[in-house]
């Protein structure tokens, strides 16, 4: 029945299914919904019989496809799932990244673990009412995987996408994401919920200074500071990031639109200009925490 999918019954003119009661013709091999064929009572070639005729698949039918992890049909060219929003091609199901974006989800990682064919860049279509190709020309080289990601939300209905780089670097991440709000937040939650550790390693090289509790209360209210932090770090930023980040995107897009309302060109260029990575951050941000850390291990080595 796999080859009937997609053509048309002769009679009521509408695609068969691999879900539909299909009886095919002994003569000619036309297939029919069964309720078709008993209603029309004969095939309708049958007047093409006697002259040999022989039913051949159209070559405009559309070719049925099989979601490979809910079973559900679809035509075309479609890159997700309407049911269940899994990626329909084997080349994205083996988690595939382009070079300037990779599986940390965030600072261009290429193809670390072998990965295959990159995400395709479908740029048809919108996303909260917005052109595709306007997502693709903002956020840059990275504009496949977060297309994706986007798509796969309106699918399932959900908000989560977890990107690796937001949970383990988060201030760094929204920063070069240029997400300078939350990117500041992050960074001052990091260094307040660090603030216990900090103070319990001065104490510990005798560093002169007056505690504000008790070593061992200090000592139990870095450890639930720590856990805080890998509970924000992981479930808030990490797996809310591309959310976070789509909703930056829309709120920049339609700004620089309507501030080049009715000249396209002057749009798509503002696009590329104010939007994309920050690497002149990225760079800042990396060289600060190298110095922070030969800092560190300086005045360690000296207080030893």
């Amino acid at each position: 029945m796999q080859n009937y999918e997609g053509c048309n019954c002769p009679v009521c003119k509408k695609p068969l299914s691999s879900s539909d009661d299909i009886v095919v013709c002994p003569e000619c091999g036309a297939p029919y919904h069964r309720a078709c064929y008993e209603k029309q009572g004969a095939c309708v070639y049958e007047h093409l019989h006697s002259s040999g005729f022989e039913w051949k698949r159209p070559s405009t039918a559309p070719k049925i496809h099989h979601c490979p992890s809910c079973g559900a049909e679809y035509t075309g060219d479609q890159l997700f799932c309407e049911k269940c929003g899994s990626p329909l091609h084997a080349e994205e199901r083996r988690g595939g990244f382009s070079s300037a974006e990779g599986p940390l989800g965030g600072f261009g990682a290429g193809q670390p673990f072998g990965a295959g064919a990159a995400f395709a860049a479908d740029t048809r279509g919108e996303i909260d009412g917005i052109p595709v190709s306007d997502w693709a020309a903002y956020i840059g080289p990275s504009a496949p995987y977060y297309i994706y990601q986007f798509r796969r939300m309106d699918a399932t209905g959900h908000k989560v996408g977890f990107i690796f780089s937001a949970a383990f670097f988060a201030p760094i991440y929204f920063l070069y994401r240029k997400m300078w709000g939350i990117g500041i937040l992050a960074g001052v939650i990091n260094l307040l919920l660090n603030l216990p550790a900090a103070l319990m390693m001065l104490a510990e090289f005798n560093i002169f200074f007056v505690l504000p509790v008790s070593y061992e209360t200090l000592a139990v209210i870095a450890s639930v500071c720590s856990l805080l932090l890998s509970a924000i770090q992981f479930v808030g930023w990490g797996m809310f990031a591309a959310w976070l980040y789509r909703r930056h995107c829309a709120k920049q897009i339609r700004r620089i639109r309507e501030k080049t309302d009715g000249d396209p060109a002057a749009g798509a260029a503002l696009l590329h200009k104010k939007g994309g990575p920050s690497k002149v951050v990225l760079i800042v941000l990396l060289v600060f925490y190298l110095l922070s850390t030969l800092l560190t291990a300086y005045l360690t080595g000296m207080l030893l």
